[in-house]
């Protein structure tokens, strides 16, 4: 039974009161008005704004020259897209950006060259010369996109090993632990964060022993204890290579029924493994390691808040995927929920690279960031020409950051890896969003922004235009003064001032 609106009434003082103590949650969508003059900061822009266009002929190039900058006095109200921002008025903290290390990702890489590959983990996560990635989603075994499916426990059918005396991590320690550690090196320990998410337990530990989600199998009731210690093991096993683990998520798409490994949970029996097994059993081993639930789609709005309303106590937030409904359920969450960590942990697009790529990914990525997620996180890092390689050859309609060809032994960067370009690149790890008008709801959500203040006091704004308009006149309010600058038609736009690495 749906239990949203019990929710909304058992929280109603408390989110309240939070709200009225924090400047943190969602900017209500139809916040369009004017900052009032006096109590808008003075800030002076030093330096010529950088301003980076993704467009039919670009893929986040430098246009020089292309930021107008003057006093608010000289502002002409009348003509332009007007963005109102306030610099001293925060919101939520961004943690960063990044993808996942799959089985197929690391087999992908380990296919190319080493130039090619060292040029590749510049770009992804260098500072400098890259475009600054610092989270690491990785599988708990096997997902769709590994070469075999494996977990770290396979046992015979029909026996069990309650005491996981055959637990076995071999097999990650091959490519994915390698190809994640160099990774962690570059980006550092005060940037890093790695996300683990399992797709199934063990088979033994499941009501029927298969793999596909479809059969919806689901965790064994007396398995419960045992697979909570299943996954504190595996973060164990990261930890001993070296790699802190800060979140996990109790399973990826719990609701999922495909042709690949899953498991299936009532939202009910997901939020008390979280609450009498999981949180307990970290505890148990002195683990901080954050939990995040849900792990599925947009859609899912009514779940997510369940369970969230149900394990307060265990679990620090939820983990959202992009491919169904839309990123403006955050921001309803965050009204219910507003100290809770809100990620989108999964965003995979389609090959091949194109504009409409771009830009989709581009506006989610600023809708999901708009309406309260700390963080977005694509899928696969890496994938070769095909779009595998998988086991029985499924799912490979989606594209990695880069490609990895294997029959010119180059990698290509697509369109999701310049998508998020737009943002980590100069959106840095602990920047908070600011409050700004709301662009979307009058244009259908082709028009939105998103601008973030970084710890050094850099601010930077992305806007996309998925409309057939050219915003020719976009004006950038921040405090006394305004940034103005052309938003072309099906274009990505950031501008960052100050905002130097």
């Amino acid at each position: 039974m749906r239990i949203r609106k019990a929710i909304c009434i058992l929280l109603a003082l408390t989110m309240l009161l939070s709200l009225a103590a924090c400047g943190g949650g969602a900017a209500s969508s139809g916040d369009a008005s004017k900052p009032d003059d006096s109590a808008s900061a003075v800030l002076s822009v030093t330096g010529d704004p950088l301003l980076f266009i993704s467009d039919s002929k670009n893929n986040f190039v430098l246009r020089e020259d292309a930021v107008k900058v003057y006093s608010k006095s000289e502002l002409d109200e009348s003509k332009g897209m007007i963005i109102y921002v306030d610099p001293e008025e925060t919101r939520h903290e961004i943690e960063g950006f990044g993808a996942s290390f799959t089985d197929t990702a690391c087999y992908a890489l380990s296919q190319m060259p080493k130039d090619e590959v060292d040029k590749a983990y510049l770009r992804l996560f260098d500072q400098n010369e890259g475009i600054g990635l610092n989270i690491i989603r990785n599988c708990i075994g096997s997902s769709d996109f590994a070469l075999e499916y494996y977990t770290y426990n396979d046992i015979p059918e029909g026996q069990d090993d309650y005491a996981l005396e055959k637990f076995d991590f071999s097999h990650d320690l091959k490519q994915i632990v390698p190809y994640t550690k160099r990774a962690y090196e570059m980006i550092g320990e005060d940037r890093y964060k790695m996300i683990l998410s399992p797709w199934t337990a063990p088979l033994w530990m499941k009501s029927e022993y298969v793999w596909q989600a479809k059969y919806r199998a689901i965790l064994r009731r007396d398995c419960y204890n045992t697979y909570a210690k299943y996954l504190v093991k595996t973060i164990q096993a990261w930890e001993e290579q070296g790699i802190p683990v800060s979140i996990i998520t109790p399973q990826n798409e719990p609701w999922f029924g495909g042709n690949w490994p899953g498991m299936w949970w009532e939202w009910e029996s997901l939020a008390n493994f979280a609450n009498d097994n999981l949180r307990p059993a970290l505890d148990d081993a002195g683990l901080d390691t954050r939990i995040l639930n849900v792990d599925y789609n947009f859609k899912y709005q009514d779940e997510a808040e369940n369970i969230m309303a149900s394990t307060l106590g265990s679990t620090q937030g939820i983990a959202w995927h992009w491919y169904s409904g839309n990123p403006e359920v955050i921001a309803d969450a965050a009204k219910i929920f507003p100290d809770v960590l809100m990620y989108v942990t999964e965003a995979s697009s389609s090959r091949p690279h194109t504009l409409n790529g771009i830009l989709n990914k581009a506006n989610k990525i600023a809708r999901s960031l708009y309406s309260g997620a700390s963080a977005f996180v694509d899928w696969n890092m890496a994938l070769d020409q095909t779009g595998g390689p998988t086991y029985n050859d499924i799912n490979e309609h989606c594209s990695g950051l880069v490609e990895c060809n294997t029959e010119t032994g180059k990698i290509k960067y697509g369109h999701d890896y310049f998508a998020l370009a737009h943002y980590s690149k100069y959106i840095h790890v602990g920047a908070k969003v600011l409050k700004s008008t709301d662009t979307g709801a009058a244009e259908a959500y082709e028009y939105v922004n998103v601008v973030a203040k970084n710890p050094n006091g850099s601010i930077t704004a992305v806007i996309t235009n998925q409309t057939i308009k050219d915003k020719e006149l976009c004006k950038l309010v921040v405090g006394n003064t305004v940034l103005e600058f052309a938003t072309p038609s099906r274009s990505v736009v950031t501008v960052t001032w100050d905002a130097n690495v």
